[in-house]
């Protein structure tokens, strides 16, 4: 009798095991990310990832969602195809701006991959002649050099490639999950879990009436000092089930690179040449962008975990009393 129930629980284990690893193909598929993961190799030997599709970004505009990988390189690097398929536009995409020229390649799955600060004048006639054609590029094709960057960030040159990835429906498409894993064995930090109030954070571990959570936390992809968000930021609230902030296969609207920013991170965030701090905002939905708690009075607990791409992960918890 023993050995019958232990069979049946394996067996409902692996069930429930195959059914969730079912969802989560699913969910890929819909996303069109699950099929096109075929570890598309790096357009060339890179030295870190200095921003990633989930970074925020303020040089004095309104900020926006970064959208894409910043790849770093070095000076003139060339810039091979990650993905074969048809050139579909070669645009100077900030009119009149050298920096800002962009050669698009669409694959055969339907994705558009994006590359964004190509020297024009490094760009090979037969990229030009393929777009005129409509004719295709091979994986490994070149399609360019980096271009020169004038700026530098936290004492280095930031000579890059910019990388987008655009999905058949429009949805940008986090590059990560496109490319060749990196050897990458640091797991985020969380630096502090703490209350909010008017979306600002406050001192202290009391709070009277409605209030939120916030998490500051970062991440670094082969570098000490580029300090990018995670990629997924998950909590349980009062021993309570597991509730995901965020996982970044697509941004929060998918489409369009300023839609909840300023409701995923709190007051206080930046994001330039000079500044990178992160505020999140753990109440943040898609429903509900900015929603706050009001919970009854006395103890309340938070487990906050981070990881990155590869599965690093990194918890934390914060105890607060409600008056």
């Amino acid at each position: 009798m023993k050995y019958l129930l232990l069979v049946l629980f394996i067996s409902q284990a692996y069930a429930f095991s195959h059914e969730r690893e079912l969802k989560t193909r699913a969910d890929l598929l819909a996303t069109g990310v699950y099929k096109s993961q075929r570890n598309h190799p790096w357009p060339f030997p890179l030295l870190s990832i200095g921003h990633n599709m989930q970074s925020f970004q303020n040089y004095g505009g309104p900020p926006y969602w970064h959208d894409g990988l910043d790849i770093r390189s070095r000076v003139d690097q060339p810039i091979y195809a990650s993905a074969g398929g048809k050139i579909v536009n070669i645009e100077n995409y900030s009119s009149g701006n050298p920096l800002y020229w962009e050669v698009a390649i669409l694959d055969d799955e339907g994705f558009v991959w994006k590359y964004h600060h190509v020297e024009r004048s490094s760009i090979p006639s037969d990229i030009f002649k393929a777009l005129k054609l409509g004719t295709k590029v091979n994986v490994g094709t070149l399609i360019g050099n980096v271009v020169r960057w004038p700026m530098t960030t936290f004492g280095e040159v930031y000579h890059h490639l910019h990388l987008l990835v655009v999905a058949k429906d429009g949805l940008y498409t986090n590059p990560f999950l496109m490319m060749e894993p990196l050897s990458d064995t640091s797991a985020p930090v969380i630096k502090k879990i703490g209350l909010a109030k008017n979306h600002r954070p406050i001192n202290g571990n009391q709070v009277k009436g409605a209030h939120s959570v916030y998490l500051e936390a970062s991440d670094l992809t082969l570098h000490d000092k580029f300090l990018l968000p995670p990629y997924k930021i998950s909590y349980r609230l009062n021993g309570k089930e597991e509730q995901v902030v965020w996982e970044f296969i697509h941004l929060p609207s998918g489409k369009n690179d300023e839609d909840f920013i300023t409701d995923f991170y709190l007051d206080g965030t930046c994001g330039n040449y000079d500044c990178r701090r992160f505020y999140f905002n753990l109440n943040f939905s898609k429903e509900n962008p900015r929603q706050t708690m009001t919970l009854s009075p006395g103890s309340q607990s938070i487990e906050v975990t981070v990881e990155d791409i590869v599965g690093n992960k990194t918890s934390d918890s914060f105890e607060w009393i409600v008056l």
